[in-house]
């Protein structure tokens, strides 16, 4: 993770005294970039500041205000809707992935005044994002599709992944006919009919025919990118690295041989381990899904300026790959571990890390990688994904 420090953060923490001795290198724990200062890295990619047992440095000597803004804020986000700010949470901090830690209600007033720190009293309004390319509703109407989106997911007693299909199939209806201009009263007429109408068309966890070749392949490339784990050492070590990490690439599109050991933590195994069924998620681990997904839509974590500017429909899209991401995530641990089903704690953590890269990662806002979407968009592969792992 990026810790961006402003002028004033850097002199503080340079006035706080740090010596080689409390573990930490004065001379490497602020780098300078590009006229801009971040904090310093470990050799594992860690922040400079993080001790052994994990804890943060300047938090245990000088209290929670000490830290940068970008690390008290963690892991909450804020994101601008109008004059406004929408919370949301970064699901990388595992505590987030498993609904733990202090409630959000006890958290407002520290919020408030990190909130007035990310956005000044009387910061400008930002224009609403696109539905489909070209922008022009206001916020009020943008938010009508949000509103349909979550309503979509909260639906109680359906699994997440048909929940996500619904989602998928009444977006593909507002592609087609072109609503992405509908507002006010009729907007919640029409947005409310496609959402029972698909409601009513995919009644059931039926999977539709399975995921194309193609479609296979382009997913295995995407789960790559979610996977791999780049610290400023690894970024920094040359062409070596870049081959190294080409190979694996190769490797997750033949899926053939073992996974190559791209997380630390995870012992490499067969490809082949990995293609067959685990059986139905957990109950507690769909509602885990849920909550997930429904956070990523009420923040509008998914699209706009927190999500490399894209418009909602692409922007969902990119949300949706991540049910079957995140269950091949979890498909990897239960298999490392010699199980043959996957837990809740699995999904927790395969959520976290998913969400390391979800919205801060360059890599899924280049060109190729909005083409691999709109691919798997096109052949109605991310809904058959998402059947596919459903269980």
């Amino acid at each position: 993770m990026m810790i961006e420090l402003s002028d004033e953060e850097k002199r503080r923490i340079q006035a706080q005294g740090w010596a080689t001795a409390d573990g930490v290198d004065p001379v490497t724990m602020i780098v300078a970039e590009k006229g801009r200062f971040r904090l310093g890295h470990q050799s594992d990619g860690a922040c400079v500041f993080l001790d052994a047992a994990g804890r943060c440095r300047i938090h245990s000597r000088f209290g929670e205000s000490a830290k940068p803004r970008a690390c008290r804020l963690f892991p909450l986000t804020l994101h601008p809707v109008a004059r406004k700010l929408v919370v949301g949470v970064r699901f990388s901090c595992p505590s987030a992935a498993a609904n733990s830690g202090k409630p959000l209600s006890e958290q407002l007033p520290a919020l408030g005044e990190l909130a007035r720190l990310v956005a000044p009293e009387g910061f400008a309004e930002i224009p609403a994002p696109a539905i489909l390319q070209e922008a022009g509703l206001d916020w009020p109407d943008f938010m009508r599709f949000v509103s349909w989106l979550d309503k979509t997911m909260a639906a109680d007693n359906q699994p997440v992944a048909l929940k996500l299909q619904r989602a998928l199939h009444w977006l593909g209806a507002v592609e087609k006919a072109g609503f992405d201009q509908i507002s006010g009263r009729e907007a919640d007429e029409i947005l409310g009919m496609l959402s029972q109408s698909a409601a009513t068309e995919l009644a059931a966890a039926t999977p539709p025919a399975p995921p194309t070749r193609m479609g296979r392949l382009l997913f295995r490339t995407l789960v790559f990118t979610y996977a791999r784990r780049d610290s400023i050492q690894n970024l920094k070590a040359g062409g070596g690295y870049r081959v190294r990490m080409l190979g694996a690439m190769l490797q997750f599109a033949r899926a053939s041989g073992r996974v190559p050991g791209l997380i630390p933590s995870l012992e490499p195994v067969e490809f082949a381990a990995l293609e067959k069924s685990f059986g139905a998620l957990p109950s507690r681990a769909d509602a885990t899904l849920t909550r997930f997904f429904r956070v990523k839509i009420q923040s509008l974590h998914f699209c706009g300026r927190a999500f490399y500017g894209m418009p909602l429909i692409e922007g969902f899209q990119n949300l949706a790959l991540l049910f079957p991401v995140i269950v091949w995530l979890a498909r990897w641990q239960a298999a490392a571990g010699n199980r043959s089903s996957i837990s809740t704690v699995d999904i927790e953590r395969a959520i976290s890390l998913a969400d390391h890269h979800h919205g801060y990662s360059p890599i899924l806002a280049s060109t190729w990688s909005r083409r691999r979407v709109r691919l798997l968009a096109r052949r109605n592969d991310i809904a058959r994904l998402c059947a596919a792992f459903a269980g």
